[in-house]
């Protein structure tokens, strides 16, 4: 099945390039791909884009980034790999005579259509922060003040 794969992404024009024991990389409109072998399960395939977001001090955003983004979409969902947040479109092949070229391109582009979506909700949650922010500076008396002035009593 593995060679049937990579003959679809090489039909399709994409060079890849192998990543010691991790899968291939591949390019698609400015964006970086993995196409993940698994060795384990070769009827399952698994193409990621890696390392969109590093994962920042202040998580709340993050997750509230991921967890909108995740109910939203399908078939592509986002996961936390190390310290970063990569975007994943996993299947499962049915094998035999299944042509290949047609599964790999549709979940290419639609992780490319899923990494724009991303870019604009991210800016979106961000702004929403931002306009929260500035909506608390006109708070007069803040969680702080109200603790201080109980452990004066």
């Amino acid at each position: 099945m593995k060679e049937k794969i990579l003959n679809a992404f090489k039909s399709l024009g994409f060079e890849l390039e192998e990543i010691d024991d991790f899968g291939h990389a591949f390019m698609y409109e400015g964006i970086n791909y993995i196409w993940m072998s698994n060795t384990d399960d070769e009827n399952f395939l698994s193409i990621g884009v890696p390392a969109i977001l590093d994962k920042p001090d202040e998580e709340v955003l993050f997750y509230q980034l991921v967890d909108k983004f995740n109910g939203t979409l399908k078939y592509i969902k986002l996961n936390i790999v190390g310290d970063s947040l990569w975007m994943f479109y996993e299947r499962e092949l049915f094998g035999g005579e299944e042509d290949l070229e047609e599964p790999v391109s549709r979940m290419i582009v639609q992780l490319e259509m899923a990494f724009r979506y991303f870019k604009k909700l991210s800016r979106e949650v961000q702004e929403s922060d931002n306009e929260e922010d500035e909506d608390e500076s006109h708070v007069i008396i803040s969680d702080t003040d109200v603790i201080d002035e109980e452990q004066n009593k």
